[in-house]
């Protein structure tokens, strides 16, 4: 079977965690200027054992390209433990609300993040393949996703909602900022 794509997207192993961690840390707000920031920039702040918590449950997608490392999304149950407060406040916001006729809180739902790709790999389609590939991996266990994004990240809110089409529920607030509940079907 011909290969359509550069990338290679498969479940990440433990010996991908270093690499996941080094891409997560470059890409947080404290390690970025105003420019960079512009471009998207994630929150998250994983350690080892957390990674290892994520990937045993629903996993954690990784896309590698020539050995290295291109991008990164973790899938987690809404009742994963530990995780931020951030989490805790969206999944409240969630609360009747809907996904076209659907209550959120009827349909059964994962979270969906963080996502991050690297560099040298934006623009090239590999979100979208990200997006799909964990479509694919939960299609049938999960009707749909649930993520966070923060409002002063309006590159990644962009991606997400007009880029794959995942639908902006509610905006709402924990401690001092606001988000973006944003959801999508499987």
């Amino acid at each position: 079977m011909p290969r359509t794509s550069p990338f290679i997207l498969r479940q990440a192993t433990e010996a991908d965690f270093d690499d996941i961690l080094t891409l997560q840390s470059l890409n947080t707000p404290d390690h970025l200027d105003a420019s960079a920031r512009q471009q998207g920039y994630i929150v998250s702040r994983m350690d080892h054992r957390q990674l290892d918590v994520i990937n045993r449950q629903l996993g954690i997608l990784v896309a590698v390209h020539d050995g290295e490392l291109a991008g990164f999304v973790c899938l987690m149950p809404p009742d994963t433990r530990p995780r931020p407060a951030v989490v805790d406040v969206m999944l409240e916001a969630a609360n009747g609300q809907t996904l076209g006729q659907d209550h959120l809180s009827e349909l059964r739902t994962f979270l969906y993040g963080p996502v991050c790709i690297a560099a040298a790999f934006r623009g090239r389609g590999l979100l979208k393949l990200l997006y799909n590939a964990v479509k694919t991996h939960l299609r049938g266990a999960y009707d749909a996703g649930l993520a966070f994004i923060a409002d002063d990240n309006p590159r990644s809110l962009a991606a997400h909602v007009q880029g794959l089409g995942m639908h902006d529920i509610v905006r709402f607030r924990c401690a001092d900022k606001m988000y973006h509940l944003v959801a999508f079907r499987i």
